[in-house]
């Protein structure tokens, strides 16, 4: 009868005792503590690459402009037109022999991307069809 009354109260007592919470709350505490800054350099780096492949469309954009509206784009014109399609806190710059040629041909140069972080990215713009690549130096 007692064996029958111990397996009675068991049955009642069905559940999560205060420790047991406490220590599933402290782990979760601590994975989320850990992975926390992981999870933000992966989302700014998600931003980053979404930024990089918006300037690489924008460039094959302008080139096709060039051409459709044979005017030819100086380097000022595509950096004012690329800063206009990256976020307000980022910056841009543009080398200075980088050209637009109203046949759409790309003379070529380099463009800087400088994130909020202090992060850069520089790609050289590959002559004639303005792709744009890691830079090497």
């Amino acid at each position: 009868m007692i064996g029958g009354l111990s397996h009675a109260l068991c049955r009642l007592r069905a559940g999560y005792s205060l420790l047991e919470v406490i220590v599933v709350v402290a782990i979760l505490g601590i994975a989320a503590t850990v992975s926390g800054p992981s999870i933000g350099r992966m989302i700014s780096a998600q931003q980053a690459q979404q930024v990089v492949r918006g300037v690489a469309a924008e460039m094959g954009a302008l080139r096709a402009e060039a051409f459709l509206n044979n005017t030819a784009l100086s380097a000022d014109d595509v950096q004012t037109r690329l800063d206009a399609h990256i976020p307000p806190d980022w910056r841009i710059e543009v080398d200075e022999t980088l050209y637009l040629a109203s046949s759409g041909y790309c003379t070529g140069g380099r463009v800087v991307l400088f994130a909020p972080s202090g992060r850069r990215w520089a790609f050289d713009v590959s002559e004639g069809d303005c792709a744009l690549r890691s830079a090497t130096s």
